[in-house]
């Protein structure tokens, strides 16, 4: 099988659905997509093109333990890409891509994303203010990024994902030169290729618009108002309606919000990692007396 030597590249904020998105590409018969890398890894030192693409791979067959071309004839496929929504902080290295490959951005409600941030507690965004800011700032990047080779984006929202499954893996599709597989729609029932946690469980069920209007519950009316105050104009850009009347927080207000921020974000952030290193070990260590 000829394998295609040039991966998809998907992007998008934090929690805006890239998980979703690389398990429904990845029941297509012919697409593998990678969840996640060593972002730190691949992107030291400002690599070249093909020192990023040998980074990759390499992350890849570390996981495999194949070569990237025998992983892809194992599983019979023959395109291949990587997903990661910290590509973001690399957009610069990224643009040595263009015009040659193709990108794929997911951008999400930031009222959802901001949601999400909070409730994750992986230090992304404490509170309404900053979780804005955030996204904000990430969808910039990404759709400058995007205008800089428009041909060789496809920019699709979560929610219609979610909501017009087919006719968006349509677009998809079409936007990589594939065939329609109609194995996408029923990607839920297939084995997922990442490791699965309580942040990524629902790419499991089928898609439930339901998860679009959770923020609207969870989050308070402040909280929208200061989200939309932040990203009013990026979301109405994106197509998102307003809730009402914006409510401007005061000096003092942003600056306990950004102090926040940083006091309670470092320690969920350390507080996630001693949690990942604890549960690390005790896997190897279980690992480790099932073999002896």
């Amino acid at each position: 099988m000829k394998i295609n030597p040039q991966p998809i590249f998907i992007m998008g904020t934090q929690r805006s659905g890239t998980t979703l998105l690389t398990r429904i590409l990845s029941s297509h018969h012919d697409v593998f997509i990678q969840n996640e890398i060593n972002i730190a890894q691949v992107f030291k030192n400002t690599p070249s093109r093909e020192l990023i693409l040998e980074r990759i791979t390499n992350n890849i067959t570390a996981t495999a333990h194949l070569s990237i071309n025998d992983f892809l004839n194992q599983k019979n496929k023959s395109m291949w890409g990587v997903k990661d929504p910290q590509f973001t902080e690399h957009i610069e290295s990224l643009k040595q891509f263009l015009p040659d490959y193709k990108f794929i951005i997911i951008v999400r409600d930031a009222r959802a994303v901001v949601n999400s941030y909070i409730n994750n507690k992986w230090g992304l965004g404490t509170n309404a203010y900053t979780g804005a800011l955030r996204w904000l700032k990430e969808v910039k990047q990404q759709k400058t990024f995007m205008a800089s080779s428009a041909n060789n984006f496809l920019l699709i929202r979560y929610e219609d994902l979610v909501s017009n499954l087919e006719v968006e893996l349509i677009k998809v599709c079409k936007h990589l030169n594939i065939s329609f597989d109609p194995n996408m729609l029923l990607y839920y029932k297939t084995k997922a290729n990442y490791q699965q946690n309580k942040s990524n469980i629902h790419t499991n069920e089928k898609p439930n618009i339901d998860f679009t209007k959770k923020w609207l519950q969870q989050l308070t009316s402040k909280q929208i108002s200061i989200i939309e105050y932040v990203a009013g104009d990026e979301l109405k850009a994106n197509n998102y309606l307003l809730t009402g009347d914006i409510i401007v927080p005061f000096k003092w207000e942003k600056f306990y919000y950004k102090i926040h921020q940083t006091i309670l974000g470092e320690i969920q952030i350390q507080y996630q990692l001693k949690k990942y290193w604890c549960k690390t070990k005790l896997k190897q260590f279980f690992s480790k007396k099932t073999h002896d």
